[in-house]
Order: C-alpha cells, then sequence, then structure tokens
C-alpha cells in the first residue's frame, strides 16, 4: 500500500520507485533531502557514491536501512572532483571484505587494480588540473569503472553474513560510513551529518571477526 509523505516516519525500501507515496529507497530520499527531482541519481552526489549507497540500501535488512536515514544528509554533500573517486571505492569496498576474509583472491586482485588505476589517473589527470575541468568530466572519468565497484559491493556481500543477518547490516553500513569519510574529507567546510555516529570500516570489521 502506498505510504503519504507526513502521515509516517521516513522508511527505506529497497529497489526503485515511481514517487515518494510508493516508497524511496536511501537515494531516492536523498533526492528529496536535497530538493531535487525524485530519483536515485541525485545531482549532488557522486555517481560511484550513489551507487554503492544503492547496493547497501538494498541488500541491508530493513533493521539496517532504519540505520542508513542518518546518512542521507551526508550523501547529499558527497560530491567530488577526484577523477579516480570510483577506484578509491573499489579499493575501500575490497579491504572492508580481505578485513573478514585475508587473502581472499577476488578482493586482493580488485584491490590492486584499484591501486593501479588510482595511480594511473593521478598522473594523467593531477587534482589542480582536475579542479579546472567541468563537473560532468570529472564525473564521466569513473563511469568505466562502476561494474568493478558492484562487483566488489557483491564481494563483500559474500563474506559478510547470511542475507538479513546483523553481521551483514554492520558490514555494509560501516562500509557506507568509511565511504562518507573519505569524500567528505575533500570537501571544503563539511559539517559531520547528524544522527550515528561514523565509525572506520576497519575497527568496526574486525570487532565483527573477533
Amino acid at each position: 500500500m502506498p505510504r503519504h509523505p507526513g502521515c509516517d516516519p521516513v522508511q527505506l525500501d529497497p529497489g526503485s520507485h515511481d514517487d515518494p507515496g510508493a516508497g524511496r529507497c536511501l537515494m531516492e530520499h536523498v533526492s528529496v533531502l536535497a530538493g531535487e527531482p525524485f530519483r536515485a541519481w541525485p545531482r549532488c552526489t557522486h555517481p560511484a557514491v550513489a551507487a554503492l549507497a544503492t547496493q547497501v540500501n538494498d541488500r541491508c535488512s530493513p533493521q539496517g536501512r532504519a540505520a542508513l536515514l542518518g546518512r542521507a544528509e551526508a550523501l547529499a554533500r558527497a560530491a567530488s572532483d577526484d577523477p579516480a573517486l570510483t577506484w578509491r571505492l573499489v579499493g575501500l569496498t575490497a579491504e572492508a571484505t580481505l578485513v573478514i576474509r585475508p587473502y581472499e583472491r577476488g578482493a586482493t586482485r580488485r584491490l590492486a587494480r584499484a591501486r593501479r588505476w588510482r595511480r594511473l589517473w593521478g598522473t594523467a589527470l593531477p587534482r589542480p588540473l582536475a579542479r579546472r575541468l567541468p563537473r560532468w568530466a570529472l564525473v564521466s572519468c569513473g563511469l568505466a569503472a562502476l561494474d568493478e565497484l558492484v562487483a566488489a559491493v557483491h564481494g563483500l556481500v559474500a563474506v559478510a553474513g547470511p542475507p538479513g543477518s546483523p553481521e551483514r547490516d554492520i558490514a555494509l553500513v560501516a562500509l557506507l560510513d568509511s565511504v562518507l569519510d573519505h569524500v567528505l574529507d575533500d570537501v571544503p567546510q563539511a559539517v559531520p551529518p547528524a544522527g550515528p555516529t561514523r565509525t572506520d570500516t576497519t575497527i568496526v570489521m574486525k570487532e565483527l571477526v573477533a
């Protein structure tokens, strides 16, 4: 049954929706907060961050998605002029996987690729030059790596715990927190979001597997 905004607290759902009355995923909620058209790819958020947040939303349990609401305001500020950002996120996701399952072959290879591509982008398009380019050009640099990012999230999900488990929720929410930490570090005068305190992925993962 469609929900009417304002009548009930916001509840995040998996998948995409036609309008807020039919439900909303995390990034659709971000578009509402930002005053943009209702969609899962708001302009205020870098597409790589939006893609990762969408994967996290869809693979969390309802309880995990409730925890994601506190990250929406930060996601509305998660822009970046880093042409290698998508590969940075691939690397973060691979590292989170390796904390849970050290020497996992897929994550090890993916981390090596991410580091190699970040070096290549850093050489070909250093940050001072990148800041002089239009945003659409910088964003397009990482579009080819979005499939690699989605695959990296799938790799984390495969080792983080069964569907609906608290362990999987912890791993996914911690990954999103780590991504926001890295991205917002590059945003001038970024203010930490209201809500749950963001925590480094590695610390949370080590507590999980201890």
